[in-house]
């Protein structure tokens, strides 16, 4: 995890092997103030569930491609 500001490394975790990002975030039980705002990639889908403060990447589907917008706001 990264402060957006000062770009500070706040805490890291790793795994042996293959292990999605949620899962390793999950196993760490790293708690978050709820008034952070965490903005992650797709690897963390369900975070929102846990923390209520998230912001995932929007995804494309084959019916409904991303805008200019959207893929502005992805980066």
């Amino acid at each position: 995890m990264v402060d957006k500001k000062t770009r500070q490394v706040i805490c890291t975790d790793f795994s042996n092997g293959k292990k999605h990002d949620f899962r390793l975030f999950k196993k760490s039980k790293i708690l978050i103030h709820p008034k952070v705002k965490v903005i992650t990639d797709t690897g963390y889908q369900g975070i929102q569930k846990i923390h209520n403060n998230s912001e995932l990447p929007k995804k494309k589907s084959k019916k409904n491609p991303l805008t200019k917008n959207d893929k502005k706001n992805n980066r």
